[in-house]
């Protein structure tokens, strides 16, 4: 993700460690928010003993993200819209899964609308809801290894926290669809860590990626993009006042982190076209986008291929770019293989980071959300790159310098603790600690390995991990793989020493950092 002004102040309570016998929680808003209260004690799950999944999966900052119990295989989610009023008219998710234990039920993630009916296997199944978690109780105990089916039917306007951009997940703008002179009306879905949850019941963590069905239909005139490739658009006329409608197919054949989840229902002008290896390049733009913003999407081709011969091949079937009323989102999101941003969003630099973390985020994600460094200290330094090999190494020095200074900047805290780039704390997880903090260790760590071992090993990063997630232990392991060097003192000192303004100062001396 980048952000416009790049600032995020995330609404996330105090992350809470995650121990065997999970302390008891209560979910508030979005189900991140946590409050201790009396210990749930949960047995170890024993053989042909079911139990209940647990509520969480285990990620240290976000107890309550993801599930446990069972991974998805797939979800078909399929929507119909009412674009006008921002609400979904009626809706079905199927989830496609595998025990992972004797299960006696199971959670998920959601925070969306009225549910109207639970099956699980084609057996009607009893549900419970309490802030974002639902839990399911089949009819029938789910055993470990045996693949299940749950089907949640609902529908209804999501009800959204409009002061968290992030975690928000549904988006809506008004309009006309009648040609008065006003922007035609939107929906659109993105949000990070969470987000997806409002609009489909989902195992929210990357740790259970999934491969997705979006059948999405709207009334005429508004188009839908998604994850995927587009593979057919059914038409319906209207009877009586019922509006024609078009119902949009998108498969996304690649395993995907659930907030990497998106699609965008607007009045659109999409194009495809084949790129090298067979890539499906998408544009999806409304009408009245200007030329000047149009013609910065031009590049992608060229960013793909510089991308590709630094990170090896492009891991995706497509890769589209969609551009959203202007709205308070005020940021660009990597959604996979079709990258949404906010009209304030699109510049060169963002399109750039966002198409690097097709690479990394996407086919490379991480495995907690401590690490997110992985992620977006990588497409930070991928902005240096680019500018390196699109307008020549004085322009990658100044994107260097960038990095340098703002990471300068988010060193300087009120307790004067200094920050981690490694652990910043789910309060600092979207700021420029691991931003700038993360592209500036890995040139670090270009300077040290030399451009050849450093380009072999981001290289074998992308291949080893592809379409899996990963840790900084399994980067630091990697790294001294294909180096052959002991990095434990190189890596403890970036990542986990604390970093302030002076600390900074004496690593830069003559970069121009700024004071306070």
């Amino acid at each position: 993700m980048d952000r416009f002004l790049n600032v995020r102040w995330p609404r996330i309570g105090a992350a809470i460690s995650v121990v065997t016998l999970l302390t008891g929680i209560v979910a508030s808003g979005t189900g991140l928010a946590q409050t201790p209260v009396a210990p749930i004690i949960r047995a170890t799950p024993f053989a042909g003993a079911p139990s209940p999944g647990a509520p969480g999966i285990g990620d240290p900052y976000y107890p309550l993200l993801g599930n446990g119990g069972y991974d998805v295989a797939h979800y078909t989610i399929d929507l119909d819209l009412d674009i006008e009023a921002g609400s979904i008219l009626d809706a079905t998710t199927t989830i496609d899964a595998i025990a992972t234990q004797d299960l006696s039920a199971f959670n998920l993630d959601f925070r969306g609308p009225q549910i109207d009916g639970i099956t699980v296997d084609g057996m009607p199944a009893a549900w419970t809801r309490e802030g974002g978690e639902l839990t399911i109780t089949p009819a029938e105990p789910l055993y470990a290894g045996e693949p299940f089916q749950a089907i949640v039917h609902y529908h209804g306007t999501p009800e959204v926290d409009e002061e968290d951009r992030f975690e928000r997940g549904w988006w809506t703008t008004r309009g006309s669809i009648f040609g008065d002179g006003e922007p035609a009306g939107s929906i659109f879905a993105v949000g990070e860590p969470a987000g997806s949850d409002v609009w489909y019941p989902v195992n929210g963590h990357p740790l259970d990626k999934a491969t997705y069905t979006l059948v999405i239909t709207v009334p005429e005139p508004y188009d839908v993009v998604a994850n995927g490739l587009l593979q057919s658009v059914a038409r319906a006329t209207g009877a009586g006042d019922n509006p024609s409608t078009a119902t949009f197919t998108w498969e996304n054949q690649e395993p995907t982190a659930s907030y990497l989840v998106m699609f965008h229902a607007a009045e659109l002008d999409v194009t495809f076209d084949e790129g090298p290896g067979g890539i499906t390049f998408i544009e999806a733009f409304p009408p009245d986008l200007p030329d000047q913003e149009m013609m910065l999407f031009d590049r992608v081709p060229e960013m793909v291929a510089v991308f590709e011969e630094l990170f090896g091949p492009y891991p995706f079937a497509s890769l589209g770019n969609t551009v959203f009323e202007d709205t308070s989102f005020n940021a660009a999101l990597e959604t996979q293989g079709m990258i949404g941003y906010d009209r304030s969003a699109v510049n060169e630099r963002t399109i750039a980071h966002e198409v690097a973390h097709q690479w990394f985020g996407n086919s490379v994600s991480l495995t907690r959300w401590q690490d997110i460094w992985l992620n977006e200290g990588f497409a930070r330094y991928a902005e240096v790159l680019w500018a390196e090999a699109a307008h020549g190494p004085n322009a990658g020095e100044a994107a260097l310098q960038r990095q340098i200074a703002s990471f300068a900047t988010a060193s300087r805290t009120s307790s004067g603790d200094g920050v981690l780039i490694g652990d910043p704390g789910a309060d600092h997880l979207f700021t420029e600690v691991p931003y700038a903090g993360g592209a500036v260790m890995l040139h670090e760590l270009r300077e040290r390995l030399g451009d050849e071992t450093f380009f072999r090993l981001l290289q074998e990063w992308a291949a080893r991990y592809r379409y899996s997630t990963a840790t900084t232990a399994d980067f630091i392991a990697l790294a001294e793989e294909m180096s052959g060097e002991e990095l434990d003192a190189f890596f403890t000192d970036w990542l986990y020493t604390p970093w302030t303004p002076d600390r900074v100062a004496d690593h830069f001396p003559l970069k121009g950092t700024p004071t306070p």
